[in-house]
This record gives structure tokens, C-alpha cells and sequence, in this order.
């Protein structure tokens, strides 16, 4: 799958059950990734194969969107969590954004519940989270209030 500068990427592959749409929110730094059907594991080595791609290229703090995810399994948690941690080693974050209900009941049910974070963010594709690190490394400033 080639980049496009300043635009999205799809990716389905013959076969499989899962769309991945990627959407850079600053240059070379954080990324989104739309993940659109079923999470599992037909549909892992795709999601590594693109995750290690966008690394590659330079972007170190993903947001995985999953509200668009309509099924997910085991295996699938334990790969998001290999994801998570190959990505902390790297010195960036993945953040598990807007979960289907799908995969909040999955994940209630799952020995590693507590392990994987989601967050219902909504945010224009452009924005990175607030509380998210800059570009240099430091802390987000404090907003007053």
C-alpha cells in the first residue's frame, strides 16, 4: 500500500473481512487509523502489516478509531496490546478511540480488560488528543480553569 502525502489511505484486501483507512493529523507524527468490520484473526496481519508501515514512515502516536468495528476477538486484544507496546518501546502511544459496542462487550468479557484503555474521543480527524505529548517531547500545557 503506497502513501498518499497529506490525504488517506484504504487498504481491503481479496478476502478479507476489514477496511483500514489512514488519515495523517500533523506531518509525520500522528496518525489516524479507521478500522471499518471484523477485528480477528483474518484481519490481524493486515492491521500489523499497515501499524508498522505508518511506524516506519514516522509517526510515532496512533489513534485507532474503532467505532466502525462490527466484530472482534481474543486474539485481536492480545495483538492491540503487542501493537500498544511495541509503540510505547518506540517512544510514542496508541490510543483505542470510539470503541463499537461490539468491542466493549468483547472486552468486558476479556482477561485483559483492564489492559487496554478505550477512549470516546469524537474528534474532528484533524486534532490530536489534548492530552497526547508535542512534537519536542514535553507535557501539553495546562488549560486554566
Amino acid at each position: 500500500m503506497s502513501g498518499v502525502a497529506g490525504g488517506t489511505d484504504r487498504q481491503r484486501s481479496q478476502g478479507l473481512r476489514m477496511a483500514l483507512k489512514r488519515t495523517p493529523i500533523t506531518a509525520d507524527y500522528f496518525m489516524t487509523l479507521d478500522l471499518d468490520g471484523e477485528l480477528d484473526t483474518g484481519s490481524i496481519p493486515a492491521l500489523c502489516e499497515l501499524t508498522s508501515q505508518v511506524l516506519a514512515e514516522g509517526s510515532r502516536h496512533l489513534i485507532m478509531d474503532l467505532s466502525a468495528v462490527t466484530r472482534c476477538d481474543e486474539a485481536s486484544f492480545y495483538t492491540l496490546l503487542g501493537i500498544r507496546q511495541a509503540i510505547h518501546h518506540a517512544g510514542g502511544s496508541l490510543t483505542l478511540a470510539n470503541p463499537s459496542r461490539c468491542v466493549h462487550d468483547a472486552l468486558s468479557r476479556s482477561v485483559l480488560q483492564g489492559q487496554l484503555p478505550l477512549h470516546d474521543l469524537h474528534l474532528p480527524a484533524h486534532e490530536p488528543p489534548q492530552d497526547a505529548a508535542r512534537d519536542d517531547g514535553s507535557a501539553p500545557a495546562e488549560s486554566p480553569g
